[in-house]
Parts: C-alpha cells; sequence; structure tokens
C-alpha cells in the first residue's frame, strides 16, 4: 500500500489488488477518532484505547459483509450452472 498526503487530502493506492479489511478499517478509524498527539497523556492513552476498540469492530464487520458477499456470488455462480468458479472465491 503506498500513501502520499497531497494537500491535505491523503491518498491511498495499492499494486494489483484491493483494499483489505484491515486497510479499509483503519482508515475508517483514523477518520472517526483523532488522538492528539499535545494531549494529557491519560486522556491520549484512554482515546487510544477507545480507537482500538472501534478498530477492532469495524473489522469485524468488513470482514462479515466479505464473507456474505462470497456466499452470495458463491450461490449466484452455482445458480448460472458454473460451481467450478466458487472456488475462486475462497482465501
Amino acid at each position: 500500500m503506498i500513501g502520499a498526503l497531497l494537500g491535505g487530502i491523503k491518498v491511498q493506492t495499492t499494486d494489483g489488488r484491493g483494499f483489505t479489511p484491515e486497510e479499509l478499517a483503519r482508515r475508517a478509524v483514523d477518520k472517526i477518532v483523532y488522538v492528539g498527539s499535545n494531549s494529557h497523556p491519560a486522556v491520549r492513552e484512554q482515546a487510544q484505547a477507545f480507537k482500538d476498540e472501534i478498530f477492532g469492530i469495524i473489522l469485524f464487520y468488513l470482514r462479515e459483509t466479505v464473507a456474505q458477499d462470497r456466499t452470495t456470488l458463491a450461490n449466484r455462480l452455482r445458480e448460472a450452472g458454473h460451481p467450478e468458479l466458487v472456488k475462486l472465491l475462497e482465501i
């Protein structure tokens, strides 16, 4: 994954693949929770713990989304008479 900051806009790309659930969860949580570096250490620690918890929740649901979508695609491939293509959806 490659990232760059252009005039306040952060751009990230991948090479030959899409973003992983982990990468997307990190991007989402970075938008939702900001932990200031100048904050009081106790506040910063609490905010980071909250951010980590939110990351875990987002990651769980992104992984569930991928699994559910693959189930839908597998069913559609089978219904279309291409059960051999279902193997391409396996990790």
